[in-house]
């Protein structure tokens, strides 16, 4: 133990908040999950999630959006709620249960403002001024006096109440456009009362809901805000040196933290809330720092921290006082408790491809790529360990193979692991040499890792043929042998200046010259980016009406921020026909006509097709073989992993 101090001595030392003491300084900041009750409250579901966290010995849990109101108050359709007395009691549960680990639970106190979405809440969406939201096209109606008033007693009430529920403390949420913001930043307020023009009218609004918290639930109770500190609209809105005055003002007003973001849907870099995965860790450290500069209070820095190494530098650094790590905990609710021991290998990384947003976003309850269970903690509470040493063959070390290895050696059966490979993550080996794409490296070490440790029997460099699997006498095989690359039947589909994507990514073909690419899913726009660098003129072709389909908006945004300099030429809905030595011939979708498009490389990043040839021979020779991943339909990770957990976890052989 005194080892694991030496290498993360302030990352597990205690800090207060307040009249709190935090046994460590890990934040699980604030995440919408839609987890709870339909209309909001506590379920069954909702504090299982949050119970793994705190299980993993994490210091302060921060809710996701807790409700204070329904109708255009609703944020999501399933989410926490601190509206009426009839509330209490499940807050009560969630804190109780946080408790027993050591673990301290703030409940995150938000209405959305302009965004709220009438399909949520069924209500025209309200915010200090009528400005429409970029995203769902809807526009706000701007709050009366009235019903600031009403609202403002709402935000006391929703206090009031999780204190009365025994919550260790609330944040309440002034930043990323919800109301809040809306009433601080002068982009979103344009009123000319009392609640905006000025900096003091602006700040009116929060203070406001601040002196009522005080004066329902005293001044012991901990309160605190999250800040968008650097809305990035230039002198539009709240840049940080605005926000540091914002926070001088909050500290003398008495509230006990600051928790430190950034951005505003309407601005340009977006990206800068929600990160996905080409972005640095620890990048945002500097505004919590500034910001600390000004406050005695404690600062939580959300930085886009994925690793405990990082934690721990930037807390030695001093630009705050406790990290926010919140995808880290969907990726692994073990991070801190794996940190602590030392074996941050182990720590399941998040690579920031956004699904948990994806799924929040469709009216799904979060989900995470690299953790099947996130979301779904009480269906896979229990793993039945009965395997009693039968041995099971796995056939494939890709995402959905390592995962169902790992969950069959956990239940007692003895895995033997084959894959051809040198090193097991199959196409996650290509994924990963992408620009920027290191996460994608690290997830699969710490699945190598994982694999290590688990006892699973590694073959590798080494196919598996059915004499080799028969030889093994299995209960069962799992056939995770992957997908492979789509390729038409067209003309010139063979030709010498034809290649396939992932062979650019992997090195295994060099581009040269004009390039077409063909296909501009991720894999697509993945390989324009590397092309485009080295320097070759690109155009991407696609049959959707949009290029980048398909992929989370942000990451979809984030690429094409980044390709833009390079200047490529994109045709949507047109087919390829046939493939020449100086070029493709397309046809438009929309007017059926011919068009030739001069290249010297043509690049296919079509999708892939299951490897039914492997699956097949396997099914043939063997009573009880489970197909999983890839082999049965090209996919996400998220649906490899999710598909092998699942078929391991309820296998019977």
């Amino acid at each position: 133990m005194q080892e694991v101090r030496r290498m993360f001595p302030k990352l597990f030392s205690p800090v207060k908040i307040g009249g709190l003491e935090v046994k460590n300084r890990v934040v699980m900041t604030a995440m919408g999950v839609n987890l709870a009750l339909s209309g909001g409250g506590i379920n069954d579901d909702i504090i299982a999630f949050y119970e793994e966290r705190a299980k993993g010995g994490v210091g302060l849990v921060i809710s996701g959006v807790c409700r204070i109101m329904d109708g255009a108050g609703a944020s999501e359709p399933c989410q926490l709620a601190a509206r009426n007395p009839g509330d209490v009691q499940g807050l009560t549960r969630l804190t109780d249960t946080a408790h027993k680990y050591g673990s301290k639970m703030f409940i995150q106190l938000q209405h959305p403002g302009r965004q709220a979405s009438f399909s949520v809440g069924g209500e025209q969406p309200v915010s200090a001024s009528a400005i429409t939201n970029p995203f769902t096209g809807e526009t706000p109606r701007g709050l009366t006096t009235p019903e600031i008033r009403q609202i403002q007693d709402a935000f006391v009430k929703g206090a009031r109440l999780a204190q009365m529920a025994g919550v260790d403390g609330i944040e309440l949420h002034g930043a990323h456009g919800y109301l809040i913001n809306s009433f601080l930043s002068p982009y979103l307020n344009l009123r000319d009362d009392d609640y905006g023009g000025s900096f003091e009218n602006r700040m009116r609004f929060l203070l406001e809901i601040l002196a009522g918290i005080r004066a329902a639930c005293g001044t012991g109770f901990v309160v605190g805000v999250r800040l968008s500190a650097e809305e990035f609209l230039g002198n539009k809105g709240n840049d940080l040196a605005a926000s540091c005055r914002i926070s001088l003002e909050l500290e003398k007003a008495g509230v006990d933290f600051l928790d430190i973001s950034s951005t505003i849907p309407d601005s340009p870099k977006f990206t800068a809330c929600i990160e996905p995965g080409t972005i640095a860790q620890g990048w945002k450290k500097y505004m919590a720092a500034e910001i600390k500069k000004h406050v005695k209070i404690p600062v939580i820095a959300v930085a886009n921290i994925k690793e405990p190494h990082v934690a721990e530098a930037i807390l030695e650094e001093c630009c705050c006082d406790l990290v926010g790590v919140a995808r880290g905990h969907l990726a692994d609710p073990d991070w801190c408790k794996k940190a602590k021991a030392g074996k941050t290998e182990t720590i399941r990384k998040c690579i920031g491809c956004l699904v948990c947003f994806d799924e929040i976003e469709h009216a799904r309850h979060v989900k995470c790529s690299v953790n099947p269970i996130t979301g779904r903690e009480r269906e896979f509470a229990n793993l039945a360990r009965d395997g009693s040493g039968r041995k099971v063959a796995v056939v494939g070390g890709g995402p959905a193979g390592i995962t169902a290895a790992l969950v069959l050696q956990e239940r007692g059966f003895r895995v033997v692991l084959f894959d051809p490979a040198q090193r097991l993550g199959g196409t996650l080996n290509v994924a990963d040499k992408g620009f920027a794409r290191e996460k994608i490296t690290r997830f699969v070490d710490s699945m190598i890792a994982q694999v290590e440790e688990s006892g699973v029997e590694l073959r590798l460099e080494e196919e598996a043929t059915v004499e080799k699997v028969k030889a093994l006498s299995p209960c069962g095989v799992f056939v995770a042998c992957g997908a492979r690359p789509f390729i038409p039947p067209i003309p010139g589909i063979d030709g010498k200046n034809v290649m396939i994507a992932e062979d650019v990514l992997a090195g295994r073909s060099e581009a040269k010259g004009e390039c077409v690419i063909i296909g501009s899913g991720m894999t697509g726009l993945e390989v324009a980016e590397v092309v485009m660098r080295a320097g070759h003129k690109t155009t991407l072709v696609d049959m959707t009406p949009e290029i980048g389909a398909g992929a989370n908006i942000i990451v979809i945004l984030d690429i094409k921020e980044r390709m833009a300099c390079y200047e490529p030429v994109s045709l949507p809905l047109h087919r390829l026909l046939k493939i020449c030595a100086d070029g493709v011939i397309l046809e438009s979708m929309k007017s059926c006509d011919s068009v030739f498009v001069p290249a010297d490389t043509v690049i296919l990043a079509m999708g892939v097709r299951p490897d039914r040839e492997t699956v097949q021979r396997f099914k043939a020779s063997f009573p009880d073989v489970r197909v999983v991943g890839d082999a049965v339909r090209g996919g996400r990770i998220m649906d490899a992993t999710q598909d092998a957990y699942g078929q391991a976890f309820v296998f019977e052989p």
